[in-house]
């Protein structure tokens, strides 16, 4: 169980192993953000939180956003076994603050590296992204948690 439990950390974070059989399929990697919310926190965006459906949308509450940005996400299959990659696409007519680039053409990252820089992963959409394009309440940057968030929804019900 110990050596599952490494070895899946090992991938998560695209550090190659030895043995074939300590890889995550990629079933088993997309199961891990499928029906997700997650949430991230960094100095240039600050707090982000993200409900990834089971069918590939993506809605992301973003700090100071009066709407929820719905766009798709998906996992795509690389050259290294056990490494993937995961994928966003946002609408044309949004940007990227930080980087000031425009949505519309699908980004990727190592599935890993992202799993890597959330802060928090919780199963389900508790804050009921995927049913309203008006979010629950406007996102601070500050850097906050889940548990504070479900009780800012309750808040503002």
């Amino acid at each position: 169980m110990l050596r599952q439990f490494w070895a899946t950390v090992f991938i998560l974070c695209s550090v190659p192993i030895a043995a074939a059989n300590d890889t995550l399929s990629y079933d088993e990697t997309k199961a891990i953000f499928a029906g997700q919310t997650t949430m991230s926190y960094d100095s240039t965006h600050g707090t982000q939180v993200e409900y990834l459906s089971t069918t590939g949308s993506a809605y992301l509450l973003y700090p100071g956003n009066t709407t929820i940005l719905k766009g798709q996400w998906r996992l795509n299959r690389t050259d290294e076994q056990g490494v993937f990659n995961l994928c966003f696409r946002y609408p044309g007519n949004s940007y990227n603050p930080a980087t000031g680039q425009a949505g519309g053409q699908w980004e990727c990252q190592i599935a890993g590296f992202y799993y890597q820089s959330l802060s928090e992963l919780k199963g389900g959409d508790f804050l009921g992204l995927a049913r309203s394009s008006t979010p629950p309440f406007i996102l601070s940057p500050k850097k906050t948690t889940i548990m504070e968030l479900i009780t800012q929804r309750l808040r503002s019900q």
